[in-house]
């Protein structure tokens, strides 16, 4: 993959999506938890007079890092031509904007396990981590 990544920390690891999936990031939200909801969603929010679902992404990872309650960070995917309702997922907090070339980034490492495999597309290493970015893709089917 080469372009541009937004990076962001979830659990201390690294990890980063694909900029052109992100339509932005929203700080001091404020979210309404769902009763009987699936456990991987945290709840909802309005964001300008949009309902947008907000997932706990960590959960999904099986990071297994409880989200804070109350005002929180979260990233907010484009919706997709298909499946127009707004999405989000919470993060610990941003990191940056990355320039990915061929050349740092390989295909995830056949040793990794788990719920990461099905979302993880790509880890880039970077002069001091690695960078796992997520297929947004997969995060919308959930």
């Amino acid at each position: 993959m080469t372009g541009k990544v937004l990076t962001f920390y979830l659990g201390g690891l690294l990890f980063g999506l694909d900029i052109v999936a992100v339509k932005e990031i929203q700080r001091n939200i404020e979210y309404t938890p769902v009763p009987d909801s699936p456990a991987h969603i945290v709840g909802l929010f309005n964001m300008r007079g949009q309902v947008v679902t907000l997932l706990d992404l960590a959960y999904l990872l099986n990071n297994g890092k409880e989200p804070e309650k109350g005002r929180a960070v979260c990233i907010v995917l484009k919706p997709r031509a298909e499946a127009p309702e707004h999405i989000g997922f919470l993060i610990d907090r941003t990191g940056s904007v990355v320039d990915i070339q061929d050349d740092i980034s390989e295909g995830p490492p056949a040793n990794m396990s788990g719920e990461l495999t099905r979302f993880v597309k790509e880890v880039v290493k970077l002069n001091e981590e690695l960078l796992m970015v997520i297929d947004s893709e997969v995060i919308f089917e959930q």
